[in-house]
């Protein structure tokens, strides 16, 4: 599937969490999940919710909502038009709702800044697949040296976790 690696701690300790919380005949639930473990990542943290035919924040942190310019709590995917036509937007839901695996890319955008994203897949309170957890990161290039070592600038990558 290409280059899986994760290149932020942040998500690879987050997707551990996943990891350490899925069953063998079921992904992880949202109720499973330990926000004691990614607390320093919680700001980065939104969960999307499939809602018939929309897709719709259920839950933004403080970085989220300064990345798409307001709270996007109860709002449609789609209502940030920016992020909904990447890679990590609409593709991104629907890859990780169909396939229920985790999803996770980087690209980058004007001013020397990179997105780094993970979709992962949660089941509700009545074990359905109608949630996705997700990490959302966009550092400036002189940051990425720090925070994602492994990063090389330029490179496109979209991928399975």
């Amino acid at each position: 599937m290409g280059d899986t690696r994760l290149c932020l701690r942040g998500q690879m300790t987050l997707l551990n969490e996943w990891i350490a919380n899925k069953q063998l005949d079921r992904i992880a639930s949202r109720d499973e999940m330990q926000p004691a473990q990614f607390i320093t990542e919680l700001a980065y943290i939104s969960i999307l919710e499939k809602v018939e035919t929309d897709i719709i924040f259920r839950i933004s942190g403080s970085e989220i909502r300064r990345m798409l310019g307001r709270e996007a709590r109860g709002r449609k995917l789609v209502q940030f038009p920016g992020l909904a036509r990447s890679n990590a937007g609409m593709q991104a839901a629907k890859s990780a709702f169909k396939h229920a695996q985790p999803v996770s890319g980087t690209y980058e955008l004007p001013g020397n800044r990179v997105h780094f994203w993970l979709r992962l897949p949660i089941v509700d309170k009545r074990g359905k697949l109608t949630q996705l957890l997700c990490h959302d990161r966009v550092l400036d290039h002189e940051m990425i040296e720090v925070e994602a070592p492994s990063y090389v600038i330029g490179q496109k990558v979209q991928h399975a976790a």
